[in-house]
């Protein structure tokens, strides 16, 4: 059966020190779902004929990775600015249109060919917030219900959604993970984060006191990052909320 460990490859699982999880933020692409290799090629060509500016973009907020402009409009103009020169041109605001109008376009347009969402998160999900767990989707690109929408996945199965682009601070920067444990009145080390990148997701964790695990693709997957299969039995066994473990008591350490 795709995806499924054997009982005796679960042992590690059981080695995992106890926590008392509250709420779990997930990250959005590459984690709800499995990025295709023909993603990137794809937007780029339906860029034309503006095919360069998508490497120069993503590198563009390579060099803002971790950084906080306060807004999201800020963040915006520097990306307009610092992408306006790289391309050697002599209008940012055209360059902020076209990470808006065009890039977002052809992002959100890509995700209904992406498979949908990894199997039994509409499940696993529901297991979570059964047991009073919240969840929440923060991604580091904006447009997220609409992607969400494009993946086939409810957006209401989620109790937050956002993006760090629009709330100014590109991960690896922790604001925009603490800002979503403020809004449930959660101390950040109740909350799990998970997601696909150790550099981002990860870092941003470890900066706002979270527990995070990594997804990963690989049947055997390397270091401390887990199959998606593993996460969705974790997510499965972890304890109900209860009012010992609600907001304000203090959560178990790993």
């Amino acid at each position: 059966m795709p995806g499924y460990t054997a009982p005796r490859k679960m042992s590690h699982l059981m080695r995992e020190p106890a926590l008392s999880v509250k709420a779990i933020i997930f990250d959005l692409d590459g984690t709800l779902y499995r990025m295709r290799w023909f993603m990137k090629p794809l937007i780029t060509i339906r860029l034309f004929p503006h095919c360069l500016r998508l490497p120069r973009f993503i590198a563009v907020r390579d060099t803002l990775a971790g950084q906080d402009f306060g807004t999201g409009d800020a963040l915006l103009a520097e990306l307009g600015s610092r992408l306006a020169r790289r391309m050697r041109a002599r209008n940012p605001m055209a360059m902020r249109a076209w990470i808006l109008d065009r890039f977002y376009a052809e992002f959100q347009a890509a995700m209904p060919l992406m498979g949908g969402a990894r199997e039994g998160l509409s499940d696993t999900l529901a297991a979570a917030r059964s047991k009073g767990i919240r969840t929440a989707v923060l991604s580091d690109y904006n447009r997220v219900e609409e992607r969400l929408a494009g993946l086939g996945i409810n957006r209401f199965q989620f109790d937050l959604i956002g993006s760090a682009e629009s709330l100014g601070a590109l991960k690896p920067c922790p604001r925009p993970f603490l800002q979503m444990a403020s809004a449930w009145e959660l101390e950040p080390g109740s909350v799990l984060v998970i997601g696909d990148r150790d550099d981002t997701d990860g870092a941003s964790a470890r900066a706002a006191g979270m527990r995070f695990i990594q997804v990963s693709n690989k049947k055997r997957p390397a270091g401390k990052s887990r199959t998606w299969a593993w996460i969705k039995t974790y997510i499965n066994d972890l304890p109900e909320v209860t009012a010992e473990t609600g907001p304000g008591a203090s959560p178990a350490r790993p």
